[in-house]
């Protein structure tokens, strides 16, 4: 009996011990257990993260978080995209913007197909405007959609639309990613219009918001190459291209500014780099074949005109329909002084393509340069301007014949233009402006901008002629016999002029 008591009060004993040792291994077994990483705990992983530095990890996360089959799947996609734009890896960022577009709804969907436009834009696709125009149909007030849609309008010519679109952006705040793309639009914008002055101040307000802006930049380094200061346009896309690997219209415009700098052999590289990423991109393709005109061209400046017009016929017989091709054959026949076979080529090269500002000036410089035929060259300069309103060299020239046409309001209004940009500082703009103001007798007018152009340009004897002139205009002999003096000094040989100069020095009253 005794036995029996003693065997069950041990089990009494051990019965609650052995509750206790098998609960504790049941918390054992429940610590192990994962927690279960939903979509929206990925994303909030993915924050830590990014705000810890760790942007793989980040992109990790969320690249998880949006293969999962979840509602927030999409703003995950949405996030990644942000990030991997942020770090300039545009293939992937497109692919992120396009995921979270087919999933998201609204405003968010608004934003990723405002930015993925905006991508395909840097990274040279041909589908810019389409996920523009959706974009904006997803959020017709959304900031990002409207940022896509004033670059769309823009490229697409419409400047006043897209400028009024991009200062509605810019005026709707956001993050300052979203101002640097706003001031970037309106900068493209203005250039569009051909107001390069406002367009340099709208992309360093860009840069203002965000030093990292891809577009920013690459705005401010065509406007750069564009009022001929290709040097300092250099290095800005060099960083992108270092930053942005991706990034073809970095490429491009590198291009183009290595042709401005004279260094087409250099410029093959980019071209050809842009045209091998971007297969579908036909002005990426066409850049290769400028860079070709434009080495044969470079033969031309050196002097060695017929080898030039050597190789660029070769390269139009083979490539008939090749307006570059064409239009580099027709200047390097300017430079021979042979305009009748330089217009030949060029009036093809128009046909070719309407839009080629290029031709359109060189048609008209061979026809006023070297034919002395102002009127006809007329319509050549002014389909040039309105082809590219930004160029200053077109406009000058279009002001010049304008004066010699007589029609001066308009010379003096073009030629204005002109002299008001930033940074102008050549003396050709100025002597034409002082040329419409004597052709109308206005000889104060004409006196300040002759002036200016005597200035930087003092062994200009032409301004010194028109400066004397305007003085004999003025009856102040002494300021015709100082001018007409330093004309013929520098070599003017207007028998007309100096006729009155040894008239005037001889004692003759101006009357």
């Amino acid at each position: 009996m005794k036995r029996w008591a003693f065997v069950l009060s041990l089990a009494l004993v051990a019965t609650p011990a052995l509750a206790q040792d098998r609960g504790k291994d049941k918390d054992k077994k429940d610590a192990k257990k994962p927690t279960v990483a939903t979509a929206e705990v990925l994303i909030a992983e993915a924050e830590a993260k990014a705000a810890a530095g760790d942007a793989d990890g980040a992109a990790e996360s969320l690249r998880k978080a949006a293969a999962m089959p979840s509602p927030a799947a999409g703003d995950a996609s949405l996030r990644l995209g942000r990030l991997l734009e942020s770090r300039f890896e545009m293939d992937n960022a497109i692919d992120a913007y396009r995921a979270a577009a087919e999933k998201l709804a609204g405003a968010a969907k608004g934003e990723a197909l405002g930015r993925l436009a905006i991508a395909q834009d840097l990274r040279g696709g041909a589908e810019v405007a389409a996920s523009a125009e959706a974009a904006v149909a997803a959020d017709a007030s959304g900031v990002w959609p409207t940022i896509a849609l004033a670059r769309a309008r823009a490229q697409a010519g419409k400047a006043d639309e897209a400028i009024a679109l991009a200062q509605k952006a810019a005026s709707a705040g956001g993050d300052a990613g979203a101002g640097a793309a706003a001031q970037a639009a309106l900068g493209l914008a203005q250039e569009t219009k051909g107001d390069l002055a406002v367009a340099e101040s709208a992309y360093n307000a860009g840069l203002a918001a965000d030093a990292k802006s891809a577009a920013a930049t690459l705005g401010l380094a065509r406007v750069l190459r564009k009022t001929g200061r290709a040097a300092e346009a250099a290095p800005l896309l060099a960083a992108v291209i270092t930053s942005a690997p991706g990034a073809v219209e970095a490429y491009k415009e590198s291009a183009r500014v290595k042709i401005a700098l004279g260094r087409p052999q250099d410029a093959m590289g980019d071209a050809a780099t842009a045209a091998a990423m971007a297969e579908n991109d036909k002005e990426a393709q066409a850049l290769v074949q400028e860079v070709t005109v434009a080495t044969a061209l470079g033969l031309a400046s050196q002097g060695q005109v017929d080898m030039a017009i050597q190789d660029l016929t070769a390269l139009r017989d083979k490539n008939p329909d090749l307006a570059a091709a064409r239009l580099g054959l027709g200047k390097a026949l300017v430079i021979k002084r042979q305009p009748d076979a330089a217009l030949v080529e060029l009036k093809k090269a128009v046909e070719l393509d309407p839009k080629n500002a290029e031709a359109w000036y060189q048609m008209g410089y061979a026809s006023y340069a070297l034919k002395q035929d102002a009127a006809g060259a007329l319509p050549s300069f002014e389909k040039a301007v309105a082809a590219d309103p930004s160029n200053l060299g077109y406009r000058t020239f279009l002001g010049a014949v304008l004066g010699d046409t007589g029609q001066g309001d308009r010379a003096v209004e073009e030629l204005t233009k002109v002299t008001s940009a930033p940074g102008y500082n050549k003396a050709d703009a100025w002597i034409y402006l002082g040329s419409a103001h004597l052709s109308a007798k206005r000889y104060k007018d004409a006196i300040e901008a002759l002036n200016k152009a005597v200035a930087i340009a003092p062994q200009a004897a032409v301004a010194e002629a028109y400066l004397g002139w305007s003085y004999l205009g003025l009856k102040d002999a002494a300021g015709f016999k100082d001018h007409a003096g330093k004309a013929r000094t520098l070599g003017w040989k207007d028998a007309q002029l100096l006729d009155r100069l040894k008239r005037v020095e001889a004692g003759e009253v101006i009357k």
